[in-house]
């Protein structure tokens, strides 16, 4: 005699290992989004220097990426010594620092947003192509900035050491 097959069993047992597949995709989901957005909102701080013909001159930062920026620690250097501010980090270059538009770079930085680094106020403070060419080769600023996911990236203007 046949023993009858006990379907309640199979059908409780195929019941749960739809539910344990169906939680193993909802997870891997879940992180494969985390992943995206970490990617959709990564902040790129570029720089942008314009040289005109009168000899002003001026530094921008700009956030490219598709996140906002937080801006966590910012050096200033000359000949590779760290100076505490940008008006020390003027001194060190030869410049005056009422020479210059003030511009906070250690900041927060929206999509799109733009800073100044550096322009200059005047046309006693302007500088032939090679005049600049030369300070720019001692200046360093590294800013250290951060996403809203806590992933860090460095911009480093002027010569690397």
């Amino acid at each position: 005699m046949k023993k009858p097959i006990n379907w309640e069993k199979y059908t409780a047992l195929s019941s749960m290992l739809v539910a344990v597949l169906a939680l193993a995709i909802s997870i891997w989901q879940s992180y494969s989004i985390q992943q995206h957005n970490k990617l959709s909102l990564r902040p790129y701080l570029e720089m942008e220097f314009n040289f005109n013909e009168d000899g002003s001159w001026e530094l921008f930062i700009h956030n490219q990426g598709l996140g906002p920026a937080q801006v966590t620690d910012v050096q200033y250097k000359v000949d590779g010594t760290v100076h505490p501010n940008r008006d020390e980090f003027l001194k060190a270059l030869g410049e005056q620092p009422e020479c210059f538009v003030r511009g906070n770079i250690g900041r927060f930085y929206k999509v799109s947003d733009q800073q100044i680094v550096f322009r200059t106020l005047n046309k006693t403070c302007s500088k032939t192509e090679a005049e600049l060419m030369a300070m720019l080769s001692r200046m360093q600023i590294v800013l250290d900035y951060e996403s809203l996911y806590g992933e860090t990236y460095q911009l480093v203007i002027g010569k690397a050491e």
